[in-house]
């Protein structure tokens, strides 16, 4: 039981951190959308949050905040942090930046950087995870690769979260037709695991956000005993 006076200073540490995160203003896609991320990892409670693609931290930092909040849990975030011309306008380096916000907000002690691509990250990541968020490799075959790499280890009431769900689905949006880009395979993902039958709730803003449970059917079936 926490005593009113902690509680206090906790909250008005966070209020702080929260703060700092403003400052940051780091670039993102996500825009309002990565509060989602912070608002299910506050309800959900997860011990084990894993990420893929961090760039400058944007969701790295708000995942944290949560987690930090919550008094528990650790989040995992893998990322090569190489040069590249995907995830902004100037590509570069983003380790260190994303050392830097992570001290900044103040929550590097709920995260461990995994400098790697998903392939290469399987043995540092835990067997049994809570909450996911992919927005690494945005090609079919990346963003599937992915997939199957963090869906054998969800729990059973896990949820994963991809972004750039609908990039290629709005191309009559002045907008996004002028930044659609050649390669985009995450719409088409997550077709296929609707197809599949996994529960998939889409948001149609900041470019898609989706939720997923890694159960085909739903989570009913988690309360089945297993088959002998």
């Amino acid at each position: 039981m926490i005593s009113t006076l902690k509680l206090l200073k906790h909250e008005l540490n966070m209020a702080w951190k929260r703060w700092q995160m403003h400052r940051c203003r780091m670039p993102t896609g996500l825009a309002d959308s990565g509060w989602a991320l912070h608002g299910l990892v506050r309800s959900m409670k997860p011990k084990v949050c894993v990420e893929i693609g961090s760039a400058h931290g944007f969701s790295t930092c708000l995942i944290g905040l949560a987690l930090h909040q919550n008094l528990k849990g650790h989040l995992w975030a893998v990322d090569p942090h190489v040069i590249n011309h995907w995830s902004d306008d100037n590509p570069e380096d983003t380790f260190q930046i994303l050392q830097r916000n992570l001290r900044r907000v103040g929550v590097n002690d709920r995260v461990s950087i995994i400098r790697k691509i998903t392939t290469e990250a399987i043995d540092d990541l835990p067997n049994k995870i809570d909450f996911a968020f992919i927005d690494g490799d945005h090609s079919y075959e990346g963003a599937k690769q992915d997939w199957e790499i963090i869906a054998p280890r969800m729990n059973p009431f896990g949820v994963v979260v991809f972004h750039d769900t609908l990039w290629d689905r709005n191309a009559d949006d002045p907008y996004y037709k002028m930044w659609r880009r050649d390669g985009m395979g995450v719409p088409s993902l997550m077709e296929e695991l609707r197809d599949a039958g996994y529960p998939i709730v889409t948001l149609n803003q900041n470019w898609g956000l989706s939720m997923i449970q890694a159960i085909p059917d739903g989570e009913s079936l988690a309360y089945l005993p297993p088959s002998e």
